[in-house]
């Protein structure tokens, strides 16, 4: 018969055993669910039921990529605009101070499309949703 020491040592190594293999296991879901999910986004996984679990994901990254894009517009207006002669501009000078070169405003000429899942803008010949990562339909 084990002595009550022995008991509590073998109680403690399958409780660290649990312990770890409930680790693994959550890992291995983790895997999977990320798997599907890009699945789905692919188009290559359809159906209802899986597609429902995935709208709160798809509005999560909705809000973190919209965060992205307005933390880099504000790094944007962090940086110093620099002439080609190197002299520092400032965001509305139309010329520059030390060479009078005209100071040109990047305007986007792209053409923009609406995302069919998170209807976000993209480029009209993106081949993926920068937002959501939904591989779009031609």
């Amino acid at each position: 018969m084990a002595t009550r020491q022995e008991i509590i040592r073998e109680i403690d190594r399958l409780n660290k055993s649990i312990e770890d293999t409930s680790l693994r296991k959550e890992e291995v879901l983790l895997d999977l669910g990320i798997f599907i999910y890009q699945k789905v986004r692919e188009g290559l996984l359809n159906n209802n039921e899986i597609n429902e679990k995935c709208k709160p994901i798809i509005g999560f990254d909705h809000v973190i990529y919209d965060a992205k894009l307005k933390v880099d517009e504000l790094k944007k207006q962090m940086e110093p605009i620099k002439c080609s002669c190197g002299a520092t501009l400032k965001p509305e000078d139309r010329f520059c101070g030390k060479c009078g070169q005209k100071v040109d405003i990047p305007v986007d000429n792209k053409e923009y499309i609406e995302c069919e899942i998170c209807l976000s803008p993209i480029d009209k010949y993106s081949k993926y949703c920068p937002c959501c990562g939904t591989l779009l339909k031609r």
